[in-house]
Order: C-alpha cells, then structure tokens, then sequence
C-alpha cells in the first residue's frame, strides 16, 4: 500500500454499514480503515468476487426513483351521469420495490408530491426506505392518537402499516367527531406510515 494508505485497510476495522444495489444485486457496504479518494470517503463494496478487494463506493445508499403515469377513467352516476375524468397513480420505489403509492389528477401536483414524499421518507423515523428497518417495523411499540399501540404487518406497496391498540381494546373515536355520529371502533387500522398521528418512540417494559 501506498504512503497516501488509500485502500480499505485491514479487515478487522472494518465496520458494517449496511447493502447497496449494485445492477441486480444487493452488496455487503462497509466503512473502511482508510479513504479510498481525495474526499476523506471511507465507504468500500465487497463485491465478493473470489479475494478481490473492496471496492471504493461513492454511489447512491438507496436507489430512489419515482414514476408517475396519468390517465382518464369512466365516472358512473345515476344522479349526475356519466363522465370521463383525469387521474393519475404515483408510485415512490426504494431499491425497485414500491414503497409508497398516491393518486393524482394534475402532473405537476404529482411532481411536487412526489418530491415531498421523497424528502419526509427520507428523514422518516421508521426507516421506510430502508428494506431491513422496514421489515423490523412489525412488532414495534408506538402512540397512535396517544394510545399506545403495535404495528401488526405492513401495507408495503401503499406506503402503509396495520397498527392495533396495545390492549386490544377499540381505538377511541377521534375528537372531532359529533356525539351524534355512530362510531364502530376498531381495534386495528392501516394508516399511512407518515401519518402525523403516529408517534414513534413508545417505552415499553
């Protein structure tokens, strides 16, 4: 190795930071003994091709795209009649898996949103992005409208949880709802994972 010790250095100080998509596969991310450029970048790829060395890694941590596809679709009504209005779906892809999905009628609303979600998914406390943060969500003690629930399973494509009351008891009804409304409790709902009634950080034990 060189005066400059660039490279990953030795083995056993190396730290693990994950995986990344690299063409079709996933990849062990590490962080290095040395950098591997002029930036102080100290992420390698183990690209597990026989005793090859670590590859020097400046890449996308989350392969992030969004896609957006508007359309016209047949509106039925027997009181106002039948119409052809605009629509539109728009997805969020994280590492090629839908995480995220949303309607729309106007491209540049879905543009703005789409660049929304992306920003607040980004720096989300349930790690949405990320696969393995994703999947350990299942069991995970949360307030929901302060009262303490569990995420039961997950709504993957539709950017969703399915949360149940801790007690198993009914969610109360929300308070804006009139004394006069029927109110069939629930004790399990799907909810989107950027709800702002979602608190994150319930202590439990």
């Amino acid at each position: 190795m060189s005066d400059d010790k660039w490279g990953a250095g030795s083995p056993d100080k190396w730290s693990d930071h994950g995986s990344v998509m690299i063409g079709p596969r996933r990849y062990p991310l590490i962080y290095g003994e040395h950098p591997h450029s002029r930036s102080d970048n100290r992420h390698y790829v183990k690209m597990r091709e026989g005793d090859r060395e670590p590859v020097g890694f400046n890449g996308h941590r989350i392969l992030i795209d969004a896609r957006l596809t508007s359309s016209n679709y047949l509106k039925s009504s027997g009181l106002s009649g039948d119409e052809v209005r605009e629509g539109g779906s728009g997805q969020i892809l994280a590492d090629g898996e839908v995480v995220f999905e949303f309607f729309f009628r106007d491209i540049h609303y879905a543009l703005r949103k789409a660049d929304q979600l992306i920003t607040e998914l980004s720096e989300h406390s349930s790690g949405w992005l990320v696969k393995d943060q994703r999947e350990a969500l299942i069991g995970r003690a949360i307030y929901y409208r302060e009262i303490p629930a569990v995420i039961t399973h997950l709504v993957t494509d539709q950017g969703c949880v399915m949360i149940m009351t801790a007690n198993g008891e009914p969610f109360p009804p929300p308070v804006w709802r009139d004394d006069e409304d029927h109110y069939e409790g629930e004790n399990e709902i799907k909810v989107e994972v950027t709800d702002p009634n979602i608190w994150w950080f319930r202590k439990t034990g």
